[in-house]
């Protein structure tokens, strides 16, 4: 199991997630390495969008122009994968026609939400922004609304895949408590998001062979640095003929989850991803 297997559910810094990732994709001898980073537009987000430029994208990438080395950037209401955006991200990094090795393409989906202490533990969906209380992330809590703009509808739509009632859960207390109610919903759209990055590689076949490494990761905005929980690893290998996808981690159903804070660190597990400890 890989270092960045082992940081699944648990709350970390982003450097020590970004050091694993880069770990994993420098162990796979690729000659070239493409990334697209997908975020919300929430201000509040350029902390994860920084560590992924340092940490990973300034060590890993191609320069484009002098030693400016850069992802490919997607930023919208709640973070959603735009359809067709990896297969554009893997086209601007693919290798030339006469090249008969492969890349490794890195696909990092981050939501988020803020966190605040209260005596009862910690309380998320909500911060101090410019001296007045906000919904963080606000997007999802405009969804949790039942807010009808345009990118929340699709946000709404995408949580009613599948056979989990999503949104049921997150309103039913019993299943998921109000504190918490903001997190999993962010861990659901990470997921989500995720899932159809993966059904939109499946379709179309890359213009270079590819391992896709697709990461779906929640911001935590807290008052000091920003920490961040990976929710889990879809690994797609498109070196053959039809594309092999796995997947490691948290699964989509919010009602799933426990979450806990052993000593103030959050973890959260569930039936398809058990924390060892």
């Amino acid at each position: 199991m890989s270092q960045l297997h082992l940081l699944i559910g648990t709350e970390c810094y982003p450097e020590k997630l970004l050091s694993a990732l880069r770990e994993l994709v420098e162990g796979l001898n690729a000659p070239a390495v493409g990334a697209q980073h997908v975020t919300c537009s929430d201000e509040t987000e350029w902390e994860c969008v920084a560590a992924f430029e340092h940490w990973f994208s300034a060590r890993m990438l191609p320069a484009l122009k002098s030693t400016n080395r850069q992802a490919f950037r997607s930023v919208n209401l709640g973070g959603r994968y735009e359809g067709g955006s990896l297969r554009v991200a893997e086209e601007h990094y693919a290798l030339s026609e006469t090249d008969s090795s492969f890349k490794v393409m890195v696909l990092k989906i981050n939501s988020h939400a803020a966190v605040r202490p209260t005596p009862r533990g910690p309380e998320y969906g909500r911060l101090l922004r410019y001296d007045r209380e906000s919904a963080c992330c606000g997007a999802l809590a405009a969804l949790l609304e039942g807010n009808q703009l345009p990118a929340i509808r699709e946000l709404a739509d995408t949580f009613r895949l599948g056979e989990h009632d999503r949104l049921a859960a997150l309103h039913d207390p019993s299943l998921v408590p109000i504190e918490h109610r903001m997190l999993a919903a962010a861990v659901v759209n990470a997921r989500l998001q995720a899932q159809r990055a993966v059904a939109d590689l499946q379709e179309h076949r890359p213009h270079s062979p590819t391992i896709f490494l697709i990461l779906p990761c929640v911001t935590i905005n807290r008052p000091g640095p920003d920490t961040e929980l990976l929710v889990g690893q879809f690994a797609a290998d498109w070196t053959q003929q039809e594309p092999e996808v796995k997947y490691h981690g948290l699964g989509d159903d919010p009602a799933a989850y426990r979450i806990t804070h052993p000593r103030g660190q959050l973890r959260i597990e569930d039936p398809h991803w058990p924390i060892a400890e």
